[in-house]
């Protein structure tokens, strides 16, 4: 892991060892960290985020039980990031995509759903972690737009809604969300990327709902969005 990447201060004082499995979900989610990855030990953690070791120690077995963290032993073990099943997941969801096992518009019907049942939740769960993380995304797919950077809108533009899954707290949510979301990214850079005006907006309004926990606000913005993102695609020539 790159000696530059830190972690930031524990703003849930009621749950930390959660916010600090939740730090490095988002670090995941946004590729920041990757597989074998090594994370700091708990010494480190513990000095750097301002916490007991047995508080950093919690949050290390609730990874190692989420499955995204395994601990390896022996004078050059420790704590590493392990994403062998569900990229395995992603991978077949890919692949079925790819070879017409799965049609756009069954992806869209997925995301859809699964995107109703994410904000439900993440309004009543997300953190103040989670909206920094979300508004950091925004920024960066701003920046993107800025500069006219396709691809890196494109990925920015997925990973949003990685980010609404992990902050639902609901690790199958999380990862049934990421695998629909490579397969969008394949259809995406396809069909091509639609107009910032018809995308940015929302994202706007949907954090605002989660600010507020404005529930249905927030079903309303994203399913009329991914609705009106579908109607859109649909109309675009073969």
């Amino acid at each position: 892991m790159p000696r530059a990447l830190k972690f930031g201060k524990i703003v849930d004082d009621a749950n930390p060892s959660q916010n600090l499995v939740e730090q490095v979900r988002v670090k995941i989610a946004k590729g920041l960290l990757k597989q074998d990855d090594r994370l700091p030990t708990e010494r480190e953690f513990a000095e750097q985020l301002g916490l007991s070791r047995n508080t950093v120690r919690k949050a290390m077995a609730s990874m190692v039980q989420l499955g995204f963290v395994t601990v390896r032993k022996g004078a050059s073990g420790g704590a590493f990031i392990s994403l062998g099943g569900s990229q395995t997941i992603r991978s077949a969801m890919r692949d079925l995509y790819h070879l017409g096992g799965i049609s756009s518009d069954e992806l869209a019907e997925a995301r859809m759903v699964l995107s109703e049942a994410v904000v439900r939740l993440a309004c009543k769960r997300r953190t103040e972690a989670d909206l920094k993380a979300l508004e950091g995304n925004v920024a960066s797919a701003e920046a993107a737009i800025a500069r006219g950077d396709v691809a890196s809108r494109m990925r920015i533009n997925i990973e949003f809604y990685e980010l609404l899954a992990i902050a639902s707290k609901n690790q199958v949510l999380t990862l049934l969300m990421g695998s629909v979301g490579q397969s969008l990214l394949q259809f995406v850079r396809t069909a091509g990327i639609l107009p910032p005006e018809d995308i940015m907006p929302v994202r706007h309004r949907i954090i605002e709902c989660l600010r507020k926990r404005d529930e249905l606000g927030a079903v309303q913005a994203i399913t009329s969005h991914l609705q009106t993102t579908k109607d859109l695609y649909a109309k675009r020539p073969e």
